[in-house]
Parts: C-alpha cells; sequence; structure tokens
C-alpha cells in the first residue's frame, strides 16, 4: 500500500480498526533505494521508561489495585505517531503540575492536621486543668503532705506500700474515668520516702500538673473561683476554634480528591505508553521518503473485503487515491497463520498443546486436530477408569466455566477430551472408580490378558507411526522437496517399521531367529533402510547437481538413524500397556486395603490415582505425542499470525 506520508498516521488508524492485516518490514527491488522513516532515530524505549517513572511518581500518592482499562482515539494516534517527543512532553508537564498541586495539597492538610492536634491538645490540657482545681480542696490541699494525679490501675500497690507504714493515709478524688487525685496524709519525716513512692509508680506531683501559681490559687478560695470561671471561659474558647478545624475534610476524602485528579493522567500515560509501544515495531516496517509512505503486510482471503471497505474509507477521508497492490506469496516465503481458527472456539485453549512444541509453518500441515486427538487416546488408554474419567470431564466444564483465560481455562479444556477418552476406555476394560466386576470389559481386563494388550499397544504404535510419517510425505511434498518423500521421515521408515511389526509378530509365533531372516517382513525392513540411504543422494543428484562424500555420509546417517529410531520408537509405546497395568495394579491395591481399612482404603487409592498417576500418564501421553509422534512430521517453524490493531474508542 503507498500513499502520502501527509496520511501515514490514518492509514495505520484505519488498519488498525480493521484488525485483519499482518505488517511485515517493506521489501522488494522496488524499494531498495527508499530511506527508513525520518522517525527511526526516537528513542521510543526511552520515552515509555519516562512515562513509567512518571506513573510511578503519581502512584505515590495513590495506590491503585484495579486494572486501569483504556481505548485509543484515532485522533491520539494519530497526533503521537506525527510527534511523539512532543505529546510525551505535554503529558510529562501535566504530571508535574498535577504532583505539585498535590504536593501543596498534602502540606495544607498536613499544615490543618497539626493545627487540630494542637487545639485538642490545648483543650484537653485546659480540661485537666480545670478539673485538678474543680476537685482539689483548699483545706485538705494545706492539711496533706503530698498531692499527685494517679492513674487508677496503680492504687492497689499504692495502697499496699501505704498500709506497711501504719501512721499514713490517702484519699483518692476522681477527676476522669481513668485517674484522679491522692491526698496523702502523714508525719513529716515521711515525705522523702512519698516523693520516692510516686517517682517509682509514676504518679505526677501536683506541682508538675497545675504549676507552682495554680496550685497556690487553690489555697485562696476566691481566687481559686475567679481562676475556675476564667479556665470554663478559655476551654469553651478553644473547643470553639477546634470546631473549625473539624469542618475541614477529613483524611479519607483526600484520598477520593487524589483519585479524581490523578486516575485520568493515569489513564493518558497508560495510553501514551500503548500507542508508542506499536509506533516503536510499526517504524521498523514502513518507509517514508519525505512525501511518500509504503506499508507492506499479509491478508487472508476471507478479510480482503474488510481491508478494501477500509481503504474506500481512507480515499473519500482523504481526497487521494491510495495505490494498492495484492500479491500472493512466493513458494520458499512463510506466511503468518492463525492456525488455533482450525479449532472451534470452545477448543481453541488447548491449541496450546500444539504451540508448545511450534507453530505450523504455512508449508506443513497444520495439527491442532490430530494432537488433541492423539494425546487424549494414549492417555484413555493409560487412563481407563468410567468413575475417574467422568470426574475429570466434570472438573473440566466447571473450570471452562468458570475461567476464560489463563493456564486454568486450557488445563479445563484439555480436562474434557482426556475424560472422555479415560471414560471410554474404562468401559473396554470393566473399570470404575478401581473396582473391578461391576462392569463386564467390552475389549480386555488389562491384568488378565497382558499379551493381548502387549499386541494392542505394539499395532497401535504402528498406525499412530505410519499416520505421522505419511504427514511428514505430505508437508515433504507441499514445501516442494517431494525426493523427501522417500527417505528417513517418508516410505523409508514406514517400510521399516511396518516390517519390523509383522517380522515381531511373526518371531513371536515360530520363535525361530533365523527364519525371521527369509521371511517377507525382513526384506521390508531392508527396503526401507536402502530407500533411507538413498534418498540424500539422489536429493544432491536432482537438487544441488553433484555428488559428493556429504551426500553419502548423510545418506549412511539416514540409514543408521531409521534402524535406531524404528525400534526406539516401536518399543517407546509399551509404555502404554505398563501404565494402564499400573492402573489396574491400584484396583488390585484398593481391593486388599478395603479388608481393613473399608471403605477408606479404596478412597486413599482414587485419590493417588487421580493425582499421581494422573500426571504421571499425562506426562507419558505427551511424551509419546511430542517425540515419537510429532517428531515424525512437525517441525513448528511458522509465523503466528497477529494482526495489527488499536484499543480504539470513540470521542464523547
Amino acid at each position: 500500500m503507498l500513499t502520502l506520508s501527509d496520511y501515514s498516521g490514518l492509514v495505520l488508524e484505519k488498519l488498525g480498526e480493521a484488525e485483519v492485516i499482518h505488517l511485515k518490514k517493506v521489501s522488494g527491488p522496488d524499494y531498495g533505494g527508499l530511506l527508513r522513516s525520518p522517525e527511526e532515530g526516537v528513542d521510543y524505549g526511552k520515552l515509555r521508561d519516562r512515562l513509567r517513572q512518571a506513573a510511578a511518581r503519581l502512584l505515590e500518592y495513590l495506590k491503585i489495585e484495579e486494572p486501569i482499562e483504556i481505548g485509543v482515539t484515532p485522533l491520539e494516534f494519530r497526533r503521537v505517531w506525527d510527534d511523539p517527543e512532543g505529546m510525551v512532553e505535554v503529558v510529562l508537564e501535566k504530571v508535574d503540575r498535577v504532583l505539585g498541586e498535590l504536593e501543596e495539597e498534602r502540606r495544607r492538610r498536613e499544615a490543618e492536621r497539626r493545627k487540630r492536634e494542637e487545639a485538642r491538645r490545648l483543650v484537653n490540657e485546659e480540661k485537666m486543668k480545670l478539673a485538678c482545681m474543680r476537685s482539689l480542696n483548699p483545706e485538705e490541699l494545706k492539711r496533706c503532705l503530698m498531692v499527685g494525679l494517679v492513674k487508677f490501675e496503680v492504687l492497689p500497690r499504692l495502697e499496699e506500700h501505704i498500709k506497711r507504714l501504719g501512721d499514713t493515709t490517702y484519699k483518692v478524688e476522681e477527676i476522669s474515668p481513668g485517674e484522679g487525685f491522692v491526698f496523702i496524709f502523714g508525719p513529716e519525716e515521711r515525705k522523702p520516702w512519698i516523693e520516692t513512692l510516686f517517682y517509682i509508680l509514676d504518679i505526677r506531683d501536683i506541682f508538675d500538673v497545675l504549676g507552682v501559681r495554680d496550685t497556690l490559687l487553690v489555697l485562696d478560695p476566691e481566687r481559686r473561683r475567679e481562676e475556675i470561671r476564667r479556665r470554663e471561659e478559655e476551654v469553651l474558647k478553644l473547643e470553639e476554634e477546634l470546631k473549625k478545624h473539624r469542618e475541614e475534610p477529613k483524611e479519607e476524602s483526600l484520598v477520593e480528591v487524589m483519585r479524581d485528579r490523578v486516575m485520568p493522567l493515569l489513564r493518558e500515560i497508560k495510553r501514551m505508553d500503548y500507542i508508542l509501544g506499536i509506533i516503536s515495531k510499526v517504524k521498523t516496517l514502513v518507509l517514508e521518503s519525505g512525501a511518500i509512505f509504503i506499508i507492506q503486510g499479509w491478508v487472508s482471503d476471507k478479510n480482503q473485503g474488510i481491508l478494501e471497505r477500509k481503504i474506500r474509507e481512507l480515499q473519500e477521508e482523504t481526497g487521494e487515491l491510495l495505490l494498492v497492490q495484492y500479491e500472493e506469496p512466493s513458494h520458499d516465503e512463510e506466511v503468518p497463520s492463525d492456525a488455533s481458527s482450525a479449532l472451534p472456539p470452545f477448543l481453541r485453549p488447548a491449541f496450546t498443546l500444539t504451540s508448545l512444541r511450534g507453530w505450523p509453518s504455512s508449508h506443513e500441515v497444520n495439527p491442532a486436530w490430530i494432537t488433541i486427538l492423539v494425546f487424549s487416546f494414549q492417555f484413555g488408554m493409560m487412563f481407563g477408569d468410567v468413575g475417574q474419567g467422568l470426574v475429570f470431564l466434570i472438573l473440566g466444564f466447571i473450570l471452562h466455566r468458570k475461567y476464560k483465560r489463563g493456564m486454568m481455562s486450557k488445563l479445563g479444556v484439555m480436562f474434557i477430551p482426556m475424560g472422555i477418552s479415560a471414560t471410554i476406555f474404562g468401559f473396554l476394560y470393566g473399570e470404575v472408580f478401581l473396582v473391578e466386576g461391576l462392569l463386564h470389559p467390552l475389549l480386555l481386563s488389562p491384568m488378565e490378558n497382558v499379551g493381548r494388550l502387549m499386541k494392542i499397544v505394539l499395532g497401535i504404535a504402528v498406525v499412530e507411526l505410519v499416520f505421522g510419517l505419511i504427514l511428514s510425505i505430505i508437508n515433504s511434498i507441499k514445501s516442494g522437496h517431494v525426493l523427501g518423500a522417500l527417505g528417513e521421515h517418508g516410505l523409508g521408515f514406514i517400510l521399516s517399521i511396518v516390517g519390523l511389526y509383522f517380522g515381531a509378530q511373526y518371531f513371536l509365533s515360530t520363535g525361530d531367529i533365523f527364519a525371521l531372516f527369509s521371511h517377507w517382513s525382513f526384506f521390508m525392513i531392508i527396503a526401507g533402510l536402502i530407500l533411507s540411504f538413498i534418498e540424500p543422494v539422489l536429493t544432491s543428484l536432482t537438487v544441488h547437481k553433484k555428488l559428493g562424500f556429504e551426500a553419502f555420509g548423510e545418506g549412511m546417517g539416514g540409514l543408521l538413524m531409521v534402524f535406531v529410531e524404528s525400534l526406539a520408537n516401536f518399543f517407546s509405546f509399551l509404555r502404554i500397556a505398563a501404565f494402564a497395568l499400573a492402573h489396574a495394579s491400584l484396583a488390585i491395591a484398593a481391593h486388599s486395603m478395603t479388608h481393613f481399612m473399608g471403605p477408606g482404603g479404596i478412597i486413599l487409592m482414587n485419590l493417588i490415582g487421580m493425582t499421581f498417576e494422573f500426571i504421571s500418564s499425562s506426562v507419558q501421553s505427551l511424551r509419546l505425542l511430542y517425540y515419537e509422534f510429532m517428531g515424525k512430521f512437525f517441525h513448528g517453524g511458522g509465523i503466528p499470525f497477529k494482526p495489527f490493531q488499536l484499543k480504539t474508542q470513540q470521542v464523547k
């Protein structure tokens, strides 16, 4: 697609709305002389770091736990595309301004808080002094030895010490629920001892509470009344002042004030960071040479109509003609693919089973369905149990309904075919929650038909391996390497593995190893090994137009690989029978344990089966899937189709 540079932002906006094109780096002989975008020198990583640092400064004022949802307006995207550094500076200036205002607001509220605390302290202090003057009796004050402010919690200890003296008494006058004045009466020689006792029990002397002047005023009845009246007026005045401060916003409301100021700015920062992330990738793909703007990408046939509609909208908005050219990809060009779309939406989380091994290339068969079916089939053979299979089937539906993304959603979807397969093989084995005898086995009982089980497993091994090799042949033909269908991962391996299977059957029936060398299956193996040797030699002659020692070396390597790998793969499938027998052994153990543990024995064995054995069977199924089966045909060097998109929102 080619247009004027003035419309580059608008073009990308429309493509982002369409979400149908996978952008690629512009290439081709016609564009070799053009320059990359002049914006190439912009350090987008540094701009994004500055934005994130600004967001961190804002979050010092407000802790955000919920996710911040954003949407990008078309106008905002175009402005950032045209001037990324300028737009970032505008946002950072807003951040500095808001941070300054928030800091000023914080200081103001801190000052108000200190004023409130000081006013509250003064009120409490005046109330205390007023209560003290009201409670002190002038006559008692004159004749007492000492007066102090005591907390009621230490009174029992004070009383205990005073009782020991014998000639000393005390009296308590309450001034608040937790404390009051204690008057000590006794001879003058007891005063040093009482002073020590006040110090030990943390009793404040009357002179420390009221001061010398106020204490002396108490001794004069007339001046005492005047001082009490004056202090009552002072308390009322201070309480009025405290009420004014209490009318200011509470600390909790400050959080809401901050949220109203900070949240919009955090959304703007996140939008800017999102746009810069897109631009930093797109700028390396497009070409701009001052006057023109060029962009390339892939679009599927089914979405071509959507793209053309967006192009018409662009032409109507700009009044300019956009040059658009469609080309078929070259045979050796890797085209991005949306391989997961081969599955229905319900099963797409299970595509992880394929993507963990690699992304399907456009030149090979998409194994999305095949991997699910083969994996589940192998798992069911190892874990055949009607009851336990139904448990995982139900658990799969529950997880699928509850989780729509993440690992739990993938596990939930996979549990469904695994549970179905385990249930089917449970009927074939006649096993329900490790209890045998409730159902008649439709196929066989693993413990009673070990030989038959082995034969079935080896037959399945041959069928599965041949199927994988047929897929390998198809992939070789699709990629243009027709001769590859003959060798190591093609007809040569098929002949070897099939010959090995029938040779093993013949040996088991006759027991004569020497007779095997004259049986047709032996010659089938030899034919497969010869094809594996010849294929690299023929490829060297026809493709590279030469024949060297490298070709013979590759041929010998292919021959040895087929010989060793066919044996290893063939007998590796016996692990299916081994784990099927292990599951049946749990049933025997459960039956034995019920004799001395009752129902607890079978419950315990089922818990072991649905945890440890379930995991073991799953791992072994994956091993057979990825190595023995998919290793024959799947290379996984493809590119996921990721359409260019913008999280857009309408301007309100």
